[in-house]
Parts: structure tokens; C-alpha cells; sequence
């Protein structure tokens, strides 16, 4: 779905995959290194995410 995006001064952060709205830190501590997050706790368990789906890893 969407990548960090700068509006100004806000950023719009969502998970690529479900679209759910997720902060930047959130984004910048699981999505990989170009801002992306592939997924999140929503559509990947939480146990993933911290192993590595996030930043678009497979687990």
C-alpha cells in the first residue's frame, strides 16, 4: 500500500500489505531500510514481525 510519505510536515505511515495505519517509529523499527513496511501485527503475528516479516523477510 503505502511507503513513509511526506506531506509537509506529517507522514503518513502504513503496513504495505493491510494498509493499517502504523507510526513512523513503528516503521523504522520493523520496515527495512528504505521505509517500507511489508507487514504488521495485524496481518503477521507479532512473533514475526520481530523476526523479520516486517522489513519483508519471509518467516
Amino acid at each position: 500500500m503505502d511507503e513513509l510519505r511526506s506531506n509537509g510536515t506529517t507522514q503518513h505511515c502504513a503496513c504495505e500489505n493491510c494498509g493499517r495505519h502504523v507510526s513512523s517509529s513503528y516503521v523504522r523499527v520493523f520496515g527495512d531500510n528504505t521505509g517500507t513496511l511489508h507487514r504488521c501485527s495485524t496481518c503477521a503475528t507479532v512473533s514475526d514481525v520481530m523476526d523479520g516479516s516486517g522489513s519483508g523477510l519471509d518467516t
